[in-house]
């Protein structure tokens, strides 16, 4: 087993050492323009001017790439006049996607039990229910803000939304694909109502309900960051588009380097999350397996 589990881990890092070769081998190819993919030295420069937080220096006279430089200086030099950080950011949008879970996932998991357990529920709110998963949680923003104006709630409503939505799908298998051995025996002991839903029902579907965390952990952090991009003065999304510094839809001035530097932030920040997700996961459900 230890044998296995080294395998796995020599792999998964070799996979993850492979991309990170191409991308620099595609990058000094002059395959691609550099203001497409840029070098992992002028990523290393952003992410570095992004954490600590001071303005990138300006190019020197005569620097071939200056028109680059200063375009990246641009980039960089903006959000740092409104104080923003790597950091600051990722801590904003990861509490929000904290907040969507923590309010999303019992609603989307007491909506999944109460259709998968009664038949009568399931046949009255799953119509509701199929159509209110087809809306995407983005094009609740404009409505939310008739009602709350421009707020932080804007941005938490959609999130709470999309987690609510996903955590339903895999609650309500979780409850109705639990083996009727296991309710058959529970009635004959005497089991009903609460009794068997709390020490049979609930417990067989644990599995699916945490598996189906990890979908609304994904699905947290991908509304979170596209909420942010459209509303927000803070956040991932807001480093991403460079603080409100896109001219138009059709010319814009944000720094490549930025980009990719947000985006791996958001992919580090994804994984962990979803590691913890996956560890408690194992931890509530060892006698599953």
């Amino acid at each position: 087993m230890e044998r296995l589990k080294s395998q796995r881990l020599m792999l998964g890092l070799a996979s993850l050492g492979a991309m990170v070769l191409s991308y620099t081998l595609l990058s000094h190819s002059h395959l691609l323009r550099p203001e497409i993919v840029p070098p992992a030295r002028e990523i290393a420069v952003a992410f570095t001017e992004l954490v600590v937080g001071t303005h990138p220096p300006p190019p020197m006279e005569g620097d071939v790439h200056a028109g680059h430089q200063m375009q990246s200086s641009d980039h960089v030099g903006t959000l740092l006049q409104q104080g923003v950080t790597l950091q600051g950011s990722l801590a904003i949008t990861a509490a929000r996607v904290l907040f969507g879970l923590a309010a999303g996932v019992p609603l989307g998991v007491l909506l999944g039990v109460w259709m998968g357990w009664s038949r009568r529920a399931d046949d009255y709110l799953h119509p509701i229910y199929v159509l209110l998963r087809s809306v995407p949680p983005l094009a609740l923003i404009t409505y939310v803000m008739l009602w709350l104006g421009h707020s932080e709630a804007h941005r938490l409503i959609p999130i709470v939304y999309a987690v609510a939505v996903t955590a339903v799908i895999p609650t309500y298998h979780g409850v109705r694909d639990i083996a009727g051995k296991y309710l058959v025996a529970a009635r004959s002991l005497g089991a009903r109502g609460r009794l068997l839903l709390t020490k049979v029902v609930l417990p067989g579907a644990a599995p699916a309900v945490l598996g189906g965390l990890r979908y609304s952990v994904a699905i947290a952090w991908m509304t979170a960051v596209g909420a942010e991009m459209l509303r927000a003065e803070n956040g991932m999304g807001n480093l991403l588009v460079g603080g409100r510094m896109w001219s138009s839809r059709l010319q814009t001035r944000s720094d490549p380097a930025v980009i990719i530097v947000g985006v791996l932030a958001l992919a580090a920040a994804g994984w962990a999350m979803d590691l913890a997700a996956r560890f408690v996961t194992a931890r509530l459900t060892r006698w599953a397996r």
